[in-house]
């Protein structure tokens, strides 16, 4: 086979040949052993939980399962972006936003779930703490080597080097729960702004706006990518046919459409869009309280929080929409 020059996955470096694309062969006790733990959980939920936790255990389960096939990196889409001017990766985000909010549209319209509940998306104001935290939070990527998702399914992968970058990220989820009041509320910001009820547009304007914006971003990509003649990215070991469910890599497109699927059944049964770091602040800050740190006085656990803090860690759908992306094994 000839070498090509082409962009490796999860790198930034220059780029390189790539001639072997063998599968490794898969490791058995650990997915025996995942798989395992996995239906243990399950048992637990449907016994002392409501059916939507150990349905949201199984969609978490088929979030961290794509994540981990596609190498679906929301970092590493950004970085190779502005590091070598690929933007394939990007496309793909783009592609499952636009899955995303066809589906999230109606659901929002509708305002229940199938259980009953109400209904809502992430809207929050932009402000002062906005700008403060993204700028925190890619630096922490970068340094990282993943965000949120990333880091999870990586650990869940076999990548043991990623739990250092997973306690420092409840370590910082923490300290944010701690100080959370003095951003949200001390710091200037703006009113909370939806594109579909703050404008009149309603969900289906809403949406049309955010097809064009996706498409305006993609085409974006590929402009870049013709003026710095960007190297491809390279293939990765993979199956044929149906084995390659199983074994070996998706295709990034494939994956983001997935994803746009599962955030939409994230939705519409747990009321809210799929999320993470809600998580690490619930396991830092019950990890704290364990070492007599009075975390029930903290500004961010008043209020709808409370509860989350005094139930079990099995009854916070964050939790057990995120927990199985850690279980992962090749």
């Amino acid at each position: 086979m000839t070498a090509i020059k082409v962009q490796p996955v999860n790198e930034t470096q220059d780029p390189i040949a790539r001639d072997s694309l063998r599968l490794n062969d898969p490791q058995k006790m650990l997915v025996a052993g995942g798989a395992i733990v996995g239906f243990l959980m399950l048992v637990y939920l449907l016994d002392t939980q409501h059916i939507s936790q150990a349905l949201l255990l199984g969609i978490g389960l088929l979030l961290g399962y794509t994540l981990f096939h596609a190498r679906f990196g929301f970092t590493s889409a950004f970085r190779r972006l502005m590091s070598v001017g690929n933007g394939q990766a990007m496309r793909s985000h783009m592609l499952m936003l636009a899955v995303a909010v066809t589906l999230f549209a109606p659901i929002l319209a509708f305002g229940t779930t199938i259980f009953g509940g109400s209904v809502a998306g992430y809207v929050a104001p932009v402000g002062v703490s906005l700008l403060v935290g993204a700028f925190m939070f890619g630096i922490g990527m970068q340094l990282g080597g993943g965000c949120a998702s990333g880091t999870l399914y990586a650990i869940g992968g076999g990548r043991s080097v990623m739990f250092i970058t997973f306690i420092f990220f409840v370590v910082g989820a923490t300290i944010g729960a701690y100080h959370l009041p003095f951003w949200t509320e001390e710091m200037p910001s703006f009113e909370p702004f939806s594109l579909a009820t703050s404008t009149g547009l309603g969900y289906s304007g809403a949406w049309m706006v955010s097809l064009a914006l996706f498409g305006l971003i993609a085409w974006m990509t590929l402009v870049v990518e013709k003026r710095t003649k960007a190297p491809k990215m390279a293939p990765v070991p993979s199956a044929t046919g149906w084995k390659r469910i199983f074994r070996g890599s998706w295709p990034l497109f494939a994956a983001a459409i997935i994803l746009g699927l599962l955030n939409a059944l994230t939705l519409i049964t747990r009321g809210q869009p799929w999320g993470i770091t809600s998580a690490f602040a619930l396991w830092g800050s019950k990890i704290a309280s364990t070492f007599g740190v009075d975390v029930a006085n903290w500004g961010y656990w008043q209020g709808t929080n409370a509860a989350a803090l005094n139930a079990s860690i099995f009854a916070d759908s964050t939790t057990v929409l995120n927990l199985p992306h850690s279980q992962l094994r090749k």
